[in-house]
C-alpha cells in the first residue's frame, strides 16, 4: 500500500537520492554515460532540493509505503494561470505500480482546485517513449515545442506536452 502527501523540508535528502537515483535509471538508455554524469550529481541535488522544498512557488508531493520509506516525488510550479511540472521521479523497482499515477492525480487536483491553473505543462525527453505514453493517458498532448541541445555531437531534444484544466 502506498500513500501521498505534501513534501515538507524533512523531505529534502529522500527526494535528492531518488532524483539521483532515478534520473540516472531512467536516462541510462536514452542520454550518453558522460551526459549523465555531468548532469547528474547527488550532492548538488541535495543542496538544490534543501532549496526548493521551503519555495512558496513549488509544490511537492511524496509517495511513501507502510514504513514510511519514500518511493517517489512528483513537484510543479504556478506561473500565472498555467503550472508547470518540474519533475517525476519513481525509484526503478516501484515502477509500474500505480504510483506515478497517485502522484499525477495529486498534482492535477491541486493545480486545477487549489491553485487555479487553466492548464498543466511539463517536457519529455522525445526518445523516453514510455513517459510520453504514461502523459498522454491522462491527457497531456504535445504542442510541438521543443528544446534542442547538441551534445558531443547528438541532439538531445525535449517536447513539451500540455493538459487544460
Amino acid at each position: 500500500m502506498f500513500f501521498i502527501r505534501k513534501a515538507d523540508q524533512n523531505d529534502a535528502s529522500d527526494i535528492a537520492h531518488i532524483h539521483f537515483e532515478s534520473w540516472n535509471a531512467t536516462y541510462s538508455n536514452l542520454l550518453p554515460e558522460t551526459y549523465r554524469e555531468k548532469e547528474n550529481n547527488l550532492s548538488q541535488k541535495i543542496e538544490m532540493w534543501g532549496k526548493v522544498l521551503p519555495s512558496s512557488g513549488v509544490n511537492t508531493w511524496v509517495a511513501y509505503d507502510a514504513e514510511n520509506t519514500t518511493v517517489g516525488f512528483i513537484s510543479y510550479f504556478k506561473k500565472d494561470h498555467d503550472c508547470e511540472i518540474t519533475t517525476l521521479y519513481l525509484l526503478p523497482q516501484y515502477q509500474n505500480l500505480g504510483i506515478g499515477t497517485k502522484l499525477m492525480d495529486s498534482v492535477i487536483i491541486d493545480a486545477s482546485q487549489y491553485n487555479s491553473c487553466s492548464s498543466l505543462t511539463l517536457w519529455v525527453l522525445k526518445t523516453n517513449l514510455s513517459a510520453i505514453s504514461f502523459y498522454e493517458k491522462f491527457g497531456f498532448e504535445s504542442d510541438s515545442q521543443c528544446h534542442e541541445e547538441l551534445y558531443e555531437g547528438i541532439k538531445i531534444t525535449d517536447v513539451r506536452m500540455i493538459k487544460s484544466l
